[in-house]
């Protein structure tokens, strides 16, 4: 049985199986991504498998498949399991043999108070040795502990020259004024709410600053969010001691557009 699987059967290599028969073994090589599905639709499964794909490409390993597979595979399963809203998890694996397992995990969606309200993040010294990589790494893992340990929604990773980069599972984005100011896509793992939420920036004509940000800054700022697939634009309401608005107006906005343009995905892709 796989830890983290919520579903009664994983589909393996195009093949419904019961999920107990499923196992990745201790130490395989894997590679793996997280999409949402809402109303039967695979959000931004194009972009998912742009970015499934490159983790290949920066990691100098053939791909495993031809790309096609990636989206039809999630669809199949959507379509056999009869999910029509949570998150999928994508898995290949590589040990004695290899396997692509497509299943449902389990998710936490922010309530209308955390939308509201904001939510707590903390800090946690840490980086990615490849961030575009989309693979399991030890990182992850302990940031997850201290997560659990402090009880705040998230916490941010903080490299070794004390700069602040991204969320444990999500893109971090801060606003000083009408500026939006977020890291470079070179440090962070590139999420696809992310390049979806910069599209829209730029289309909205709010000012970008892609830059080192420094855990010293943080107190600059009038307001942060973070994004991610389960998340979407979330308010952060507190970083450590440091407090903001969670009310701010450029994020209000960007909340608002992002949702927009996942209805109209949705509709377009029934």
């Amino acid at each position: 049985m796989i830890a983290d699987c919520v579903s009664a059967k994983v589909l393996k290599d195009n093949s419904m199986v019961p999920a107990e028969s499923v196992e990745i073994l201790h130490g395989a090589t894997v590679f793996y991504d997280v999409l949402r599905v809402m109303n039967s639709v695979p959000l931004y499964v194009e972009d998912h498998s742009a970015r499934f794909f490159k983790s290949f490409s920066l990691s100098q390993k053939q791909y495993p498949f031809p790309e096609q597979v990636f989206a039809d595979s999630i669809k199949r399963y959507i379509q056999l399991s009869g999910l029509q809203n949570g998150n999928i998890r994508c898995v290949y694996s590589m040990a004695e043999s290899t396997q692509f397992l497509v299943y449902e995990i389990k998710h936490s969606y922010p309530t209308k108070d955390m939308y509201e309200n904001g939510v707590v993040c903390g800090t946690f010294i840490g980086e990615r040795k490849n961030p575009n990589v989309k693979q399991e790494a030890a990182v992850k893992t302990n940031a997850y502990k201290k997560i659990a340990e402090t009880g705040v929604y998230e916490v941010l990773l903080v490299d070794t020259q004390n700069n602040v980069t991204e969320g444990s599972k999500s893109n971090t984005f801060f606003v000083k004024g009408d500026t939006i100011v977020t890291a470079m896509a070179q440090d962070v793992l590139c999420g696809i709410t992310r390049l979806q939420i910069i599209d829209l920036i730029h289309e909205l004509q709010i000012p970008l600053e892609e830059r080192k940000i420094s855990l010293l800054e943080l107190k600059d700022f009038d307001a942060a969010f973070i994004s991610g697939t389960s998340p979407k634009v979330l308010p952060i309401r507190q970083i450590e001691s440091v407090q903001y608005n969670v009310g701010n107006p450029v994020i209000a906005r960007l909340a608002q557009a992002y949702d927009t343009q996942i209805a109209e995905y949705i509709q377009s892709h029934k």
